[in-house]
């Protein structure tokens, strides 16, 4: 972790490929470290792949198969009751994507994207080592132990602080432009940054949007496949937008405009939907009018037909039966 902070902290020096590189490998090998540490003092046999084929001689060797990540953060959860939220959890997944990628393919993600992820899973490893394996070490240990965290945190604080800095930058620069409601959560950093609508024409072949934190481009396309329907696998009736028609309605979507809420976003004609939802019924696109199910045109006028021959409850449907 000391590693980590040392290659990422700007107010050393520039941050370079190389830094990058490093801070990820050692950053993957400090996960992976701490997760064991906590599961072995819950017991031992959890740090096996397979805890049905644990054995002391594999433990006292180190010849065993060990946890994966998110093995290790699903049984920390189930069987050790450890919070691990699911943005957290994700910045790990994240983490060890990254490594994958560095080993087979070389760096993949542009250095502010690493430093934005470094940060979070730093933040979380400071906080798990402060509440789940302090309580449990010697106080020589826990000595050495504070003194070092102390130390993580201030450089923690300076990566956090460029990040900060550069989001607040380009937060000013989209709203002096007005483009608060076209501007979302980038799916690669995550950070609030993507600006939709660069070029007139989606379905051009130009760039259609630009994250201004991490340099990704994207298109109409590739976003929607970021932000699908619960449960779909392939457009569908489901991204349908009702202004344009066209099928390019993604959901789940976070605009600067309004970032705490998730909303139905068009990246065709570039408008959020924050009444629309998906169809109680077939899930299709539906402006909720009020309290009561939330039903598309298609599945009410079916409801009342079908209650009228007694096949389904009508009251489902908001009407009475004859």
């Amino acid at each position: 972790m000391a590693s980590v902070v040392d290659h990422l902290d700007e107010n050393e020096s520039m941050v370079t490929p190389r830094d990058v590189k490093y801070a990820v490998l050692h950053l993957q090998a400090a996960v992976e470290v701490l997760l064991k540490a906590r599961l072995m003092a819950e017991h031992w046999s959890l740090v096996f792949s397979d805890p049905h084929k644990a054995t002391r001689k594999a433990l006292d060797e180190a010849t065993l198969s060990s946890v994966s990540t998110e093995q290790a953060v699903i049984r920390l959860r189930n069987i050790a009751d450890v919070p691990i939220a699911e943005k957290e959890g994700r910045a790990l997944k994240n983490l060890t994507e990254d490594r994958n990628k560095l080993q087979h393919f070389g760096l993949t993600a542009p250095a502010p994207v690493i430093e934005a992820r470094a940060g979070e899973v730093l933040d979380f490893l400071i906080r798990f080592v402060d509440e789940e394996l302090m309580p449990r070490l010697s106080h020589e240990e826990r000595d050495e132990t504070e003194e070092a965290l102390g130390q993580l945190r201030g450089g923690l604080a300076s990566i956090n602080t460029f990040v900060r800095e550069r989001t607040n930058r380009i937060r000013g620069e989209v709203t002096r432009e007005g483009s608060e409601n076209r501007t979302i959560r980038c799916p690669e950093c995550e950070q609030m940054a993507l600006v939709l609508g660069d070029t007139a024409d989606p379905h051009g072949e130009t760039v259609w949007a630009t994250c201004r934190f991490c340099a990704n481009r994207w298109n109409p396309d590739e976003l929607l496949e970021c932000f699908p329907a619960d449960g779909q696998d392939e457009p569908s009736e489901l991204n349908t937008c009702s202004q344009c028609r066209e099928w390019l309605l993604g959901w789940g979507v976070q605009v600067l405009s309004d970032p705490e809420a998730d909303v139905a976003f068009c990246f065709f004609c570039i408008t959020a939907f924050p009444s629309v939802v998906p169809c109680d019924r077939c899930a299709r696109p539906v402006d909720a009018a009020g309290p009561g199910p939330q039903l598309c045109g298609v599945c009410w006028e079916e409801g009342v037909v079908e209650s009228r021959y007694g096949r389904e409850d009508p009251t489902d449907y908001g009407c009475e039966a004859e």
